[in-house]
């Protein structure tokens, strides 16, 4: 990973978060917030629990269905316009760029592709790639699977926009609503996105309209209770209130999926956060990438704490889900 690039990213996010927040109250400013139902069952105010307050907003868990989210929320319109022109925006596209970041991301995305194929039906798919950045995953299936896959990409963020249609990629700047209706999907890639949605329902059936009978929809998003976030909690990164509306588990997730009308047919975890862990716990900055030991972990946790018992309990740091479109 690109540690400094990364930690360049975050500060700029959160001077921008901050930049929303009323300092008279500390919290997000009435301006540009709105309360909300909770996005998955509809359940009202009154049955959504305070879990923790960070940099001015509210992170709250829903007593009926257990979807965990920000209440308020940034307002839609507000939240189009920042992804469109945030510096932090920008920052994460030079990421997704970076080839130290590259490095590790290769085989993270052709793992996931390779998974979507042995579901996928057809010989030849055509897949769209929402919220596709600069594009480095569609770069990888025209580097490695063109002749199985087509691909287009959909994006917000005019300067990753830019950059990847100067790579010859097919990538557009407007929302999925925005796409031509005649247009039909075999996959659909959601990397990343689900988190970021206020009504990821809605988007889930909008889906509907741009699928090809049998069409699939893979989507990863981060794990809120992962071990990672377990033991990190508000002190995750992941936990940003302003670009991550929503924290899903393995249940909610699924419920999201299954109340959409689709049908999940794989579910699984990836990646571990097993350093960040170790140093939380050790009481060092879970994030200062240069310490590296397990010198006061006691041996029993030590025996926890390793891949394999985090895959096999679907405790890592991503939850990754594959469901087939109900037209």
């Amino acid at each position: 990973m690109d540690h400094e690039l990364r930690k360049r990213y975050f500060e700029e996010l959160e001077k921008e978060i901050k930049e929303l927040v009323d300092p008279k109250t500390g919290l997000l400013d009435f301006r540009y917030a709105k309360i909300i139902p909770c996005p998955l069952c509809g359940a009202e105010i009154k049955d959504h629990e305070t879990l923790f307050l960070k940099n001015g907003y509210t992170f709250v868990r829903c007593t009926r269905c257990d979807m965990i989210f920000t209440n308020p929320q940034v307002k839609d319109d507000y939240l189009k316009e920042l992804y469109g022109k945030s510096c932090a925006a920008d920052l994460w596209f030079e990421i997704q760029e970076s080839s130290k970041e590259q490095v590790w991301k290769k085989n993270y995305y052709l793992d996931n592709i390779n998974l979507i194929l042995k579901f996928c039906p057809n010989k030849v798919c055509r897949l769209l790639d929402i919220g596709c950045s600069s594009g480095y995953f569609l770069q990888l299936l025209e580097n490695y699977y063109k002749d199985k896959i087509r691909a287009v990409g959909i994006e917000l963020n005019e300067k990753a926009v830019s950059y990847a249609s100067n790579k010859g990629l097919q990538v557009r700047k407007c929302l999925l609503e925005d796409m031509p209706k005649e247009e039909k999907y075999d996959i659909f890639t959601l990397f990343g996105l689900l988190e970021h949605l206020p009504s990821p329902k809605h988007f889930l059936q909008q889906i509907k309209d741009y699928a090809n009978p049998g069409a699939l929809i893979f989507a990863i998003v981060p794990n809120a209770y992962s071990l990672y976030h377990l033991f990190l909690q508000q002190k995750s990164v992941s936990f940003d209130g302003r670009n991550h509306l929503l924290y899903f588990s393995e249940n909610t997730i699924k419920q999201l999926f299954q109340g959409s009308g689709h049908e999940v047919i794989f579910n699984d975890t990836i990646l571990t956060g097993l350093d960040n862990i170790k140093r939380h716990i050790q009481w060092y900055d879970p994030y200062g990438v240069s310490i590296k030991t397990d010198k006061y972990i006691p041996w029993p946790m030590q025996a926890m704490l390793n891949e394999d018992y985090i895959y096999r309990n679907n405790l890592g740091l991503r939850l990754r889900l594959l469901a087939k479109i109900s037209c």
